[in-house]
């Protein structure tokens, strides 16, 4: 086996921060989108009162 180098170590630590980065700004975007779609959903479905 070979120890990986200080390079190696912060170049794995650079692409596990940005895929964290990424990770969390696009839950947060599905997150808005998909409560964007309920209220659309929400505003065009009639009441079932007034049936």
């Amino acid at each position: 086996m070979v120890a990986p180098s200080v390079t190696e170590v912060g170049q794995l630590a650079a692409i596990a921060a940005i895929r964290t980065l990424l990770n969390f700004f696009l839950t947060r975007e599905i997150a808005k989108k998909r409560a964007e779609i309920d209220r659309d959903r929400q505003g065009s479905e009639p009441h079932s009162a007034t049936l």
